[in-house]
């Protein structure tokens, strides 16, 4: 029942998540002369970075440079908006500190706020890659149109992380700052630059344990081959993705009564 209440609150609470995460973007580029345009800009920078060091030896298979392009796209820009997402999302607690002391807003919704500004701007790098991929010859395929579900189950996945890491924060400030480097050994643990088929045996199994690998490669197959996920793909998405979430709801209703003491 508990569980339930939570989720009715986030329903409840969806206009004020969806205007504190549109004024969040709004703030972020206040003043700025380009805006928006930075936040895709700034990824693609690190794409073309990542594509000038790369692409004399990693590929996406058929050995063409724009699909490889396409591929470091596919893995770099999901990958900006779900750390940016876990990292906004695991502080939200602590730096929305005021609103929580004065208003009786369940905290679970200034998580929410801080994930959907990252799928505001996840839906920016998404017209983004479909334009790149349009734009290097890979062909349209009816897939395409799935890219966003599995990108939605992706931060999805943040959000639950989050969930479960906004407590922590209040309670040892320190796991803001641990989460940094965290996030910083998981880039390289998950095929965001490279193909993980060009690994050894062994580092294939480690790897595999990650469990962004499903996501990463659901989207690639989608938008590079037109291979539909498995049926067992999609249960894992799906499964891990409401099966974190709940986790986190659970664990903030657990923690209610203590986390505005901690503040």
């Amino acid at each position: 029942m508990a569980l339930l209440s939570s989720a009715s609150a986030l329903w409840g609470h969806r206009g004020y998540i969806l205007s504190g995460a549109v004024r969040n973007v709004r703030r972020r580029y206040a003043g700025s002369a380009m805006g928006v345009v930075w936040h895709v800009l700034i990824p693609l920078v690190q794409v073309a970075v990542y594509f000038v060091v790369f692409s004399r030896f990693m590929g996406t298979g058929d050995g063409s440079s724009g699909s490889y392009a396409v591929y470091l796209c596919a893995g770099i820009l999901p990958w900006f908006a779900f750390s940016d997402a876990l990292a906004q999302g695991a502080g939200a607690l602590v730096e929305n500190e005021s609103y929580l002391k004065k208003l009786p807003i369940p905290e679970a919704v200034f998580v929410a706020q801080t994930v959907t500004t990252s799928v505001l701007s996840l839906g920016l790098y998404l017209v983004a890659l479909y334009l790149l991929a349009f734009l290097v010859g890979v062909p349209v395929q009816p897939g395409w149109l799935l890219v966003p579900l599995v990108l939605v189950l992706f931060l999805g996945l943040a959000f639950g992380l989050a969930l479960l890491l906004a407590p922590l924060c209040v309670f040892f400030r320190d796991v803001i700052q641990l989460l940094t480097i965290v996030m910083q050994i998981w880039f390289w643990v998950t095929p965001v630059v490279y193909d993980r088929a060009r690994l050894g045996p062994v580092l294939q199994e480690i790897v595999a344990w990650n469990p962004l690998v499903a996501y990463l490669g659901a989207v690639r197959d989608l938008l590079l081959r037109g291979h539909m996920p498995s049926g067992e793909r999609w249960l894992v998405m799906i499964g891990l993705t409401l099966l974190v979430i709940l986790a986190g709801l659970a664990l903030l209703d657990r923690l209610h009564a203590d986390l505005r003491d901690a503040l």
